[in-house]
């Protein structure tokens, strides 16, 4: 019986290419973000991830007590001042921590003049 010649053939990994800027900033504007001014490709991805709705729809926050040792690991945790105006982008986050009823929603929409903005974590639900 004859041997069988089996042909090797590579299969070539097909890498896939991370974005282009220019890509990035067509699916920021598709879905009604806004684009970051000078933002580098990883932070328009983290945006693109993480943010669910336009930009203007997040929320101006105050604390409305205090949170205790059970929230250390929780997106509350960002927050430490009673007195201050917190604003949050629209995200999961935001929804988890207003979720927590330990916030006063003071408004939604842009920031206010005297908000500390809260952004999203790099890294944050991974």
């Amino acid at each position: 019986m004859p041997k069988e010649t089996v042909k090797k053939t590579k299969k070539t990994a097909s890498k896939k290419k991370p974005a282009s800027k220019t890509s990035l900033v067509k699916k920021l504007k598709d879905a009604g973000l806004t684009v970051p001014e000078g933002a580098d490709a990883k932070e328009m991805q983290h945006r693109l991830k993480y943010y669910t709705d336009l930009d203007t729809a997040g929320y101006n926050v105050r604390l409305f007590r205090g949170w205790g040792s059970q929230y250390d690991e929780h997106p509350i945790s960002m927050l430490t001042d009673r007195k201050a105006m917190y604003w949050l982008p629209p995200s999961d986050m935001a929804d988890k921590i207003v979720q927590t009823k330990m916030v006063a929603v003071v408004k939604r929409g842009l920031p206010l003049h005297n908000a500390i903005v809260i952004d999203i974590p790099v890294g944050y639900g991974e």
